[in-house]
């Protein structure tokens, strides 16, 4: 390690590199080593080039960078690996050191992840999509064009309105929880944020959802930007600061992710293991269509949340859990990266969606809204008769009121 490296965060990061034996277990984990077949473009290589570039035995060339740009920080290798590697740690401490973002780079992460500008920008958005200018989509080019058909339907203002700051239980209470709204969530999806208020209030819970919340820093951080990231952890761990509360329950497993990497002032907990572990109030109308489930990247592998989604579907009477391939690999969307990188992500949607094909599968139950907006893009493209829907949403839908 260098001099020009000081910071008790990137010495950690360089020490965690040196766990890596490039034994290759992960390489098979990889999304974009299954792609693109190269050494340079899997962990064990991008792990020797991060500590060659720290140590300063090699520059960060624009083809360094894009070897490492290429990565989806899906950390399917962490779950791999059994020498226990801490790669996103490792590629958000070189992104933050290698990155340059310029000012058109900055506004636009400003404008995605504040979610008054963000909700200025879906009402544009939803003007579009309901004008008669939508014919014209097809002139669009490059990443414009991806970006109109990534883009899902934008709710009417109205029901984009935040949550109440406070939800009582329903019937008896057993304890309280506060909700994560969340930036994209709030303005995209805001229907599964009320799906999973009322999930939580009908297993006798009293939510409370604070209103000095921010974005939870996660795509900051996919960017290379860690100060932003910290920053936002820090406005939110003192915003959630609540007397009494049992969790902090997520529903975007990105959030989850980067909010349970931090001391936060009550444990950090998916809806679906919180729902798992204290839902027994929950019943469940049958559902008879084969259903098959995703797992979300940042669910699976950084919070090693294997199994409650599964466990609620099997609480639903009649409902056929389907298996399908690949279904604990990235979908391609990882943060923004379908925007960065919109053709390498869609070569590994098409692998999914093969899989998705083959399940037989009338329905799709993932658990982000990356994981949302990237399925329900590649379902549409290829016509497929398969509703993508969140977790939260779908267990709402079938509560036996």
């Amino acid at each position: 390690m260098t001099e020009t490296a000081r910071s008790p965060e990137e010495l950690a990061a360089y020490l965690a590199s040196l766990d890596c034996v490039h034994c290759g277990l992960c390489i098979e984990h990889c999304p974009t080593y299954r792609q693109l077949g190269r050494e340079s473009a899997n962990p064990r290589g991008r792990v020797y080039l991060m500590r060659a570039v720290m140590e300063e035995r090699i520059e960060p060339t624009p083809d360094v960078i894009e070897d490492l740009d290429l990565c989806l920080v899906c950390r399917a290798c962490e779950s791999a690996c059994p020498s226990g590697v801490a790669f996103g740690e490792v590629m958000a401490q070189t992104r933050d050191k290698l990155k340059k973002r310029g000012r058109i780079r900055r506004w636009m992460m400003g404008a995605l992840l504040d979610r008054k500008r963000l909700n200025r920008t879906a009402t544009l958005m939803r003007l579009w999509q309901r004008s008669g200018l939508r014919v014209l989509r097809h002139l669009l080019w490059g990443r414009l064009k991806h970006m109109e058909a990534y883009m899902p339907t934008v709710p009417a203002a109205d029901t984009r309105r935040p949550l109440p700051p406070h939800a009582p239980a329903i019937g008896e209470q057993r304890g309280q929880v506060a909700l994560l709204e969340g930036c994209v969530m709030s303005v995209l999806f805001q229907d599964v944020n009320r799906d999973t208020m009322h999930l939580l209030q009908t297993a006798g819970y009293e939510v409370f959802v604070p209103q000095g919340q921010e974005c939870c820093g996660a795509l900051h951080e996919h960017d290379g930007d860690l100060e932003t990231a910290h920053r936002q952890l820090d406005r939110n761990r003192e915003a959630f600061a609540v007397d009494g509360l049992d969790a902090i329950v997520m529903n975007s497993s990105g959030c989850g992710a980067a909010l349970s990497s931090t001391d936060m002032p009550a444990p950090v907990v998916d809806i679906s293991r919180f729902l798992a572990d204290h839902g027994e109030r929950l019943a469940f109308s049958p559902f008879t269509q084969p259903v098959a489930y995703d797992a979300p990247c940042h669910l699976h592998h950084a919070q090693r949340e294997t199994t409650g989604a599964q466990q609620l579907l099997g609480r639903v009477p009649g409902l056929e859990l389907v298996p399908m391939d690949l279904w604990d690999h990235c979908c391609g969307a990882a943060g923004i990266y379908n925007l960065d990188q919109p053709e390498l992500s869609g070569r590994i949607l098409d692998e999914k969606l093969d899989a998705l094909e083959r399940s037989g599968a009338a329905v799709l139950v993932t658990g982000n809204p990356g994981c949302l907006m990237q399925w329900r893009a590649g379902v549409a493209e290829r016509g497929l008769a398969v509703e993508v829907l969140h977790l939260a949403t779908f267990l709402a839908a079938q509560l036996d009121s």
